[in-house]
């Protein structure tokens, strides 16, 4: 009993990080959604890229894999240079994508978005990410 009571804590905790963290394929659930302060990016992706946002720019940086192709994004508007929660608002492709890291002062206000494609050959990805 003492056991349990000491590890409740501990899981509390851990689901509040885990829920903190939305899914790739969550959606953006805003009523007030105007489309501003979003980015819009499509490419070719082969295993396992990362995109590094700032301010209206988006470099891809590959991990494994071949270098994205296709790419086009668009931004409405710019990622500000404060903190602030980075989501990804929907997705398409077969593979994973999830916000690695969100902007702050420590990172110089870059958010990075992981694409991970598992499969063999490259797939069309589509992400909208909102903040």
């Amino acid at each position: 009993m003492k056991i349990t009571l000491r590890i409740l804590p501990a899981l509390f905790l851990l689901f509040l990080s885990l829920a903190w963290s939305a899914p790739a394929e969550a959606r953006w659930d805003n009523d007030n959604d105007n489309g501003r302060n979003s980015l819009v990016w499509q490419g070719r992706v082969d295993d396992k890229i990362d995109l590094y946002i700032q301010g209206r720019s988006v470099r891809p940086v590959v991990l494994s894999g071949r270098r994205p192709q296709n790419v086009r994004y668009d931004f409405d508007g710019r990622l500000p240079r404060r903190t602030v929660i980075v989501r990804i608002a929907s997705k398409s492709g077969r593979g994973s994508v999830y916000v690695r890291q969100l902007p702050r002062s420590s990172n110089n206000y870059t958010a990075i978005v992981r694409v991970y494609d598992p499969k063999g050959g490259a797939d069309r990805y589509r992400l909208r990410m909102k903040w």
